[in-house]
């Protein structure tokens, strides 16, 4: 198996444990985005330029996403 194969079982790994130990979706998204992101930094010197580029998007919305609930949390510990 190559480094990318490894790379992409720890990502499906992850996700899938994610998603078989969470309840909310929140909570899902978010560790998604930290799986990406732990793949992205640690598995970043074994990826190509153009594997690279095709998982920014995909961390960019979950950026997004992740923004809107931390704002949505904010929002309901202020509002009381």
């Amino acid at each position: 198996m190559d480094v990318e194969d490894y790379i992409l079982l720890f990502l499906s790994f992850w996700i899938l444990i994610s998603a078989l130990a969470t309840k909310t979706v929140d909570v899902f998204l978010t560790l998604t985005l930290i799986g990406l992101l732990i793949t992205l930094e640690v598995g970043g010197p074994f990826l190509s330029k153009e594997q690279k580029e095709n998982m920014k998007p995909l961390i960019e919305l979950l950026l997004i996403i992740f923004a809107i609930i931390v704002m949505k949390k904010v929002y309901e510990v202020l509002s009381g």
